[in-house]
């Protein structure tokens, strides 16, 4: 009798669907029926997952890898607007309004989506209490996360940006290229390496094996 791959599938599914903050709460039969409304996809590293324009049907929670959501500006310069890891929610946003997609979206490393049927997912969860709050939630994420964007980009020295990401974000310079972290901080990979250097002279950065580290990570480790 021969392995009935469906069922694997869709008990695996529902395995990580449990695992995911937005749906945590929901009963047996309410993730049996998401599952049912739900693919996994898997993409290569560098590999696109949406490009700026395209509309989606799906609405897209991360399970494994590192993305990238970042634009091109008016001279071609890719300005990263933030950098996502497992669970996150991507672009929902645009997504919950059914408008384009405003930036794209790339894999830092391999990794997967799962992709939950937009439709059947607001007729049969939206008004669940905790997928709505949860959602509202991301929903505000994203907000803070533009706050932040433009604080760095008009209120901060390069070397404030650099110290609150190794700061607030420092598992992510792990996963990426010097020139990567660069963009992510919206400066050049020259400007970044020159204000580390900076820092690590007065300090306030220290070598270790993960990487750079401030004196406040140091000190919780």
């Amino acid at each position: 009798m021969g392995y009935n791959w469906e069922k694997v599938r869709d008990l695996r599914v529902k395995e990580i669907l449990k695992e995911i903050y937005l749906f945590n709460e929901l009963s047996e039969d309410e993730l049996d029926a998401l599952v049912e409304i739900s693919s996994i996809s898997r993409y290569d590293k560098d590999s696109l997952l949406f490009m700026r324009g395209d509309v989606s049907e799906h609405l897209l929670v991360l399970i494994e890898g590192d993305v990238s959501i970042y634009k091109h500006d008016e001279k071609g310069n890719e300005i990263v607007i933030g950098f996502f890891s497992p669970y996150s929610l991507l672009a929902e946003p645009a997504i919950l309004r059914r408008i384009a997609f405003p930036s794209s979206a790339m894999f830092k490393s391999d990794g997967a989506v799962i992709k939950i049927e937009l439709d059947a997912f607001e007729s049969s969860f939206l008004s669940n209490a905790h997928v709505s709050r949860e959602i509202i939630k991301s929903l505000l994420g994203k907000i803070q996360l533009l706050q932040q964007n433009i604080h760095f980009n008009i209120a901060t020295t390069a070397k404030e940006k650099v110290l609150h990401l190794y700061e607030d974000n420092a598992s992510i310079t792990s996963k990426l290229k010097q020139y990567e972290i660069a963009a992510l901080l919206g400066m050049t990979a020259e400007t970044f390496s020159r204000n580390v250097k900076q820092l690590v002279k007065e300090g306030r950065l220290i070598k270790s094996e993960k990487g750079y580290q401030t004196l406040l990570k140091r000190d919780e480790s």
